[in-house]
């Protein structure tokens, strides 16, 4: 276990994150907590999912008020879909074992990763950007990005935020906005049903890393809305991609 101060600081730096880049910030999170800390897989993913019940990013939603109203049909669809399918990837994750968790999880850092950087993802600037996507294709991404989430316990921000940008072509501070409107209300729902069952939150862990990041959230929506993404998402994907190595290397080093 790490000291309070490491906690608080955690969540402070995840919340900014998110905020900036409408992104959770939970595959670091869950690293953090696993590599550094100590605390099991489970316990990590199902502390982090149940931080998701409360309003975390309310305050940075509050920077976006137009485009969370413009988009509200589908933030409903989004969140639905995901809360709902998020059980079904938590079954998933108990099924496959610990061990088995830990290694999907080390590639699903690189896959994310590999998505950032690579450019031919992203449709050139000169084609019309779109501010809504259909209703179909938010519950079909809702419910991909809630058995995923389930499995290995990250938000929809981290997923939805470069398919809404690489997929649709969605117009930044709409993806952004989409997202942290979804993770507003308690979309980990199902998922967190499982892992209580099987007794995998450390609630303590919870409260700390949720208000820390409820504060941290706004700072970071208020200074991403002006900032360029191209720089940061090389080094978000640059960082993603070296702690899967550190993953591997300890579960095949231990």
């Amino acid at each position: 276990m790490c000291p309070l101060i490491v906690y608080i600081l955690l969540g402070l730096a995840i919340g900014y994150i998110g905020g900036y880049a409408g992104i959770g910030g939970a595959p670091f999170l869950i690293a953090f907590l696993v590599l550094v800390c100590g605390i099991s897989q489970y316990t990590a993913q199902g502390s982090v999912l149940t931080m998701m019940l409360g309003p975390m990013s309310l305050l940075g939603v509050m920077t976006m008020k137009e485009e969370v109203k413009s988009q509200w049909k589908s933030i409903v669809i989004g969140t639905l879909s995901y809360a709902v399918f998020s059980y079904f990837g938590a079954e998933l994750a108990f099924y496959f074992g610990e061990l088995s968790v830990k290694k999907y999880f080390a590639l699903l850092l690189v896959l994310i990763g590999i998505m950032q950087l690579i450019p031919g993802f992203s449709k050139p600037d000169h084609i019309e950007k779109t501010e809504k996507i259909p209703a179909w294709w938010l519950f079909l991404i809702g419910a991909v990005t809630g058995i995923v989430g389930g499995l290995f316990g990250i938000g929809a921000g981290v997923l939805m935020v470069p398919i809404f940008l690489m997929g649709f072509n969605m117009k930044k501070n709409h993806a952004r906005a989409l997202t942290l409107a979804i993770l507003l209300p308690p979309i980990s729902l199902g998922a967190f049903i499982k892992y209580q069952q099987e007794d995998a939150i450390d609630w303590r862990l919870v409260i700390i890393l949720f208000i820390s990041y409820f504060i941290a959230n706004y700072f970071g929506a208020k200074r991403g809305s002006k900032a360029n993404m191209t720089g940061f998402k090389r080094i978000y994907a640059l960082l993603l991609i070296g702690v899967a190595v550190v993953y591997w290397l300890q579960m095949y080093l231990s």
